[in-house]
């Protein structure tokens, strides 16, 4: 699988029709993942009065009425496979778009909007590529994986998209990139062989890098639903009780109350806190997908946030924390259910 393929739209949906509903999420979550990640790393939109807050990807997108997902549009009203969801520094103002709608409607240039259709080009020939790896029968290395998490061999990758990647396909049974797949067996055999590696400084700071990426990614998931429930009816003091029980639920039964407000703070903790930062915002991230789920205001967050949790090897927990309750009184008073 060394030579790069391109499949067509038509060759890309008869291999999505053999996917499960669940294979299709993972893979539609590793493309949102990849792409919010080129957008933290490049800094596309730095120059421009928008910020980037998050993106919604419609894993369904090729199947336009027979599918059990929502459709997504852009604010011009024609649906997207990708909603790019912007924020004005200056007025508050958001959008949501396709990025073909970059420049018209929010005057980003077209250089720019150029250099982020390379990058979701890049991320949908990796996808092509796993689509390919599965359609010729190979499946996730599932032994492979397993000694080396049983190893504790992933305990230095935590915050890095091959591990999310490596948990959400081992629980869907979808094949590895080839990249992916030589790091996983290059892993496995130096722990075969009792090689214990020594992080170096340089390491440790890339690692929290990425914890601090990770983390601000979660963050996001938890402003696109605070964003919601503004969209839908509720108070300002509404909105400040239910982000103080989501505070209070991500710091239950910890020694400490220090929380980590800005990914920018990442830089002066060391690395045991920084893992537990992000343990910490994950949890926060699961009080809102339990307020959410039990209608379906938020359908495509929630399966985003379901994959998030995923990807972290945590459950959706079914908590009767009261604060979860408060806030579904409060979504019932607002919303036919």
């Amino acid at each position: 699988m060394d030579k790069i393929i391109a499949l067509t739209r038509q060759q890309r949906e008869a291999i999505l029709q053999h996917l499960t509903a669940n294979q299709v999420q993972a893979l539609s979550e590793f493309t949102r993942y990849a792409m919010l990640s080129r957008f933290h790393t490049h800094h596309y939109l730095k120059q421009t009065d928008w910020e980037f807050q998050g993106i919604v990807i419609d894993p369904w997108y090729q199947r336009q009425h027979d599918h059990p997902g929502d459709n997504l549009y852009c604010d011009c009203g024609r649906r997207l496979k990708n909603q790019f969801i912007l924020r004005s520094r200056t007025t508050g103002r958001q959008l949501f778009l396709g990025i073909s709608h970059f420049q018209q409607h929010a005057s980003i240039p077209h250089k720019v909007a150029r250099e982020i259709q390379a990058g979701i080009n890049e991320i949908n020939l990796y996808m092509d590529s796993i689509l390919l790896a599965y359609q010729a029968g190979r499946r996730f290395p599932q032994e492979i994986f397993q000694f080396i998490v049983d190893q504790q061999g992933f305990k230095n990758h935590e915050g890095t998209i091959f591990y999310q990647r490596c948990n959400l396909f081992s629980r869907v049974d979808l094949p590895l990139h080839q990249r992916d797949y030589q790091d996983l067996q290059t892993l496995y055999h130096q722990l075969k062989q009792g090689v214990a590696h020594r992080l170096t400084k340089k390491e440790i700071k890339q690692l929290r890098d990425d914890i601090a990426t990770d983390w601000r990614q979660v963050d996001q998931q938890i402003t696109m639903f605070n964003y919601l429930l503004r969209q839908h009816g509720l108070t300002v003091q509404d909105l400040h009780r239910i982000k103080s029980n989501s505070i209070n639920y991500a710091l239950q039964r910890r020694k400490t109350r220090f929380m980590i407000h800005d990914y920018k703070q990442f830089k002066d903790v060391t690395l045991t806190k920084a893992r537990s930062q992000l343990a910490i915002k994950l949890r926060q991230l699961s009080f809102y997908l339990q307020i959410f789920q039990p209608n379906e205001l938020a359908k495509v967050q929630c399966e985003q946030a379901q994959q998030i949790l995923i990807a972290h090897k945590m459950s959706s927990p079914k908590s009767h924390f009261f604060g979860i309750k408060e806030a579904q009184i409060l979504l019932k008073s607002k919303y036919t259910i």
